[in-house]
C-alpha cells in the first residue's frame, strides 16, 4: 500500500515559488519587494513557505518563519529571537541549541551586539513593556545585518493576528520599520483575504517597502487531476472518476491529499488495484459523513468556531440557507424570517471570516466541499431524526452516487449544451469575473446555431434573446486567431437585426492580435477560467476538456 509522503510530494505552485526566490535574489542585489500570499485556509500557503525554506541554501540570507495562528505575544518574541540565533548557529556550523540562554551563550562571541539586543528585548518583555519590546524586536534584523552582512527574510504566517497582541498601533509601527529596513524582506500570509487587503491598503501602503499581493488559489481541474495522479501512482482510476474527485474537492490540495490517502487505504483493505465508484463513495463517506472523519471533524470545528456566542444559531442557519441556494440578502432574510438588516449583519460576519465571498449582490460559500458538507451532512444532523437505523448514511451514499453520476453525464455534454444550461440560469444579476463587471441578462429564448465561416467551416454559437436585446455567444475549444475573429465579425454584419451583445467563449484563449481586435470591437471574451468561475457561482460542475 502506498503512503503519501507530503514532504517529498510538493506539487505545483512553481510560479509563486519563482517569484519568492526572485524577491530573495533581489534583496541581496539591493532591490527589495515585500510579498503577501493571500488565499483560503486549505489552498497551501504554508506548504509553499515550507518548500521555500526547505530548498533555501544561501549563507547570505536567513529565513525566519513565525506562525502567528493562535499565538500570544510572548511566544512571538521567544520564537523570533530563538529562530534568529538558531539559524545563525546552523549557518556558522555551531551547535544549534534549543534553549535561548544557551543560544545566547554560544553566539555571543560572534554576534555580541545581536545577542545584547536579544537579551534587551526579552528583558523588556519580562518587565511588561510590550510596546518597547515590539519596537526593539523589529529592529533586530538591522542589528544582525550590520554585524553579519546576512539579510533576514521574515515570514509572518497569518500576519493579521499581529493585531491581537496588546501592542498599540501594531501595524503602524511595523510599517515604520519596513520603510527603513533595506536589508530585511517581509513575506506575509493570510487566510482572511478581505481583512488582509484592508490592512495592506490602509496601514501598510508604504512609499518604500510596499507589498506585492500574490493570490494563492485552488488548483484548476487539470492540475487537481494531476495531483491525484501523483498521489495514486500505481493505482488505476478512470478519467471521469478522477475528474469528479478534482471537481468535488474544489481544487483544494489539502482535500485532494486526504481523499487520496483514504482511497489508498481502502484499496489496501479490499485488495483492489483500481478505484471504482463504490470505493470512492466509501472514502467520501468515511471522511465527510462519519462524525469523526477527518474532513467532517475539520468542518465541524470550523462551524463551532464561527457559531460561538449568542449569534451562533442564526449564523449556522445562514450557512445552511446559502448552501441551499439563497444567495441574496433579501432571499436570506425572507427564508429565515429576519429583517434585511439582521441578515446583512450575519452575512458580514461570514464575509469577515472569509467563509463566503460577495460577487455583485450575490453571496457564495467559497469552499465547494465545505458547502457540500453543510448541505448534505451538517443540516441533516441538525434537523433530521434518524428513526430508522442507518437511514441517514444510506441517503448520504445515494447523494454521493448521484453527484458522481450527474457529473459524468454533464462531462459528456459538449460546450454548446453546457453553455446553454448556464445561460438559462442568468437572472439579470451583475457579477465580477476576472476583475471586470458584467451585467448578465435574463434570457427567454436560447437557441444553438451554426455560423458559416467559408470553405465549409462552421463555428458553434448560441443566440439568446434577453431583456436588453439579443446576444450572440460564439464557442470554441481551440485558440481563437485573428482570422477566426475577422470571419466571425463578417458573418455578424450580415445578421438582421445585429446582436446587441457579442461574447467569445474560447477555452484556449485568443492570440494577441485577436485580443486587440476583440477589444476594438467591444466584444466580451471569456476563457476557461472565467467560464468555470461562472459554473462555480451557479453551482455547476467545471468544464471538462
Amino acid at each position: 500500500m502506498n503512503i503519501i509522503d507530503y514532504d517529498h510530494n510538493f506539487f505545483g505552485r512553481q510560479d509563486i515559488l519563482g517569484v519568492l526566490r526572485k524577491r530573495i535574489t533581489g534583496l541581496k542585489e539591493g532591490y527589495r519587494q515585500n510579498v503577501a500570499l493571500l488565499g483560503s485556509r486549505t489552498t497551501g500557503k504554508t506548504a509553499i513557505i515550507q518548500k521555500l525554506i526547505s530548498d533555501h541554501d544561501d549563507r547570505d540570507t536567513i529565513i525566519l518563519y513565525l506562525d502567528l495562528e493562535s499565538r500570544d505575544f510572548s511566544y512571538f518574541v521567544l520564537q523570533f529571537t530563538k529562530s534568529l540565533l538558531y539559524h545563525f548557529s546552523k549557518v556558522q556550523g555551531l551547535i544549534a541549541q534549543e534553549d535561548l540562554k544557551l543560544l545566547c551563550l554560544s553566539c555571543r562571541e560572534m554576534v555580541p551586539q545581536t545577542v545584547a539586543a536579544v537579551e534587551a528585548v526579552n528583558a523588556r518583555l519580562a518587565e511588561g513593556k510590550t510596546a518597547e519590546c515590539y519596537g526593539a524586536l523589529l529592529a533586530l534584523p538591522d542589528i544582525f545585518y550590520v554585524e553579519t552582512k546576512k539579510a533576514v527574510i521574515l515570514v509572518f504566517d497569518e500576519f493579521q493576528n499581529l493585531q491581537n497582541f496588546d501592542v498599540p498601533e501594531v501595524f503602524t509601527e511595523l510599517g515604520r520599520r519596513i520603510m527603513t529596513q533595506k536589508s530585511c524582506l517581509y513575506i506575509v500570509t493570510s487566510s482572511y483575504q478581505a481583512q488582509a487587503r484592508a490592512i495592506l491598503a490602509e496601514k501598510l501602503s508604504l512609499l518604500f517597502g510596499n507589498f506585492e499581493i500574490i493570490p494563492v488559489l485552488p488548483f484548476d481541474l487539470a492540475a487537481s487531476a494531476q495531483l491525484a495522479d501523483r498521489h495514486l501512482s500505481g493505482i488505476k482510476i478512470g478519467l471521469q472518476l478522477k475528474n469528479f474527485l478534482a471537481d468535488f474537492t474544489g481544487g483544494h490540495p489539502l482535500y485532494i491529499n486526504i481523499l487520496c490517502q483514504e482511497l489508498i487505504y481502502l484499496c489496501g483493505v479490499y485488495r483492489q488495484e483500481e478505484i471504482y465508484a463504490p470505493i470512492l463513495t466509501q472514502a467520501v463517506e468515511n471522511l465527510l459523513f462519519n462524525p469523526w472523519g477527518v474532513l467532517s471533524r475539520h468542518f465541524e470545528l470550523e462551524v463551532h468556531g464561527l457559531c460561538r456566542g449568542r449569534s451562533g444559531g442564526p449564523l449556522s442557519s445562514v450557512l445552511i440557507a446559502l448552501a441551499e441556494g439563497k444567495h441574496r440578502v433579501a432571499d436570506l432574510a425572507a427564508h429565515l424570517s429576519l429583517k434585511t438588516s439582521q441578515a446583512a449583519q450575519r452575512v458580514n460576519i461570514l464575509l469577515t471570516a472569509d467563509i463566503i465571498e460577495k460577487n455583485g449582490n450575490y453571496y457564495h460559500i467559497k469552499d465547494k466541499l465545505f458547502k457540500y458538507w453543510i448541505k448534505f451532512v451538517y443540516e441533516r444532523r441538525l434537523r433530521a431524526i434518524d428513526l430508522e437505523n442507518g437511514k441517514s448514511r444510506k441517503l448520504f451514499k445515494e447523494e454521493i452516487n448521484k453527484a458522481a453520476n450527474d457529473f459524468q453525464m454533464t462531462a459528456r455534454k459538449d460546450l454548446s449544451a453546457r453553455m446553454t444550461e448556464l445561460l438559462h440560469k442568468f437572472d439579470s444579476e451583475a457579477l465580477e469575473i476576472a476583475g471586470r463587471r458584467y451585467k448578465l441578462s435574463m434570457f427567454k429564448d436560447i437557441t444553438p446555431v451554426k455560423l458559416r465561416l467559408g470553405a465549409g467551416n462552421f463555428f458553434d454559437a448560441i443566440s439568446a434573446a434577453g431583456e436588453d436585446g439579443r446576444w450572440l455567444i460564439v464557442l470554441k475549444k481551440d485558440p481563437v486567431h485573428e482570422n477566426d475573429l475577422n470571419a466571425f465579425l463578417e458573418e455578424m454584419k450580415k445578421m438582421t437585426p445585429k446582436p446587441q451583445r457579442c461574447v467569445i467563449v474560447s477555452l484556449s484563449g485568443l492570440d494577441d492580435n485577436a485580443k486587440i481586435r476583440a477589444l476594438q470591437e467591444k466584444l466580451w471574451v471569456w476563457n476557461e477560467e472565467e467560464i468555470n468561475t461562472l459554473m462555480r457561482l451557479y453551482d455547476e460542475p467545471y468544464i471538462v476538456r
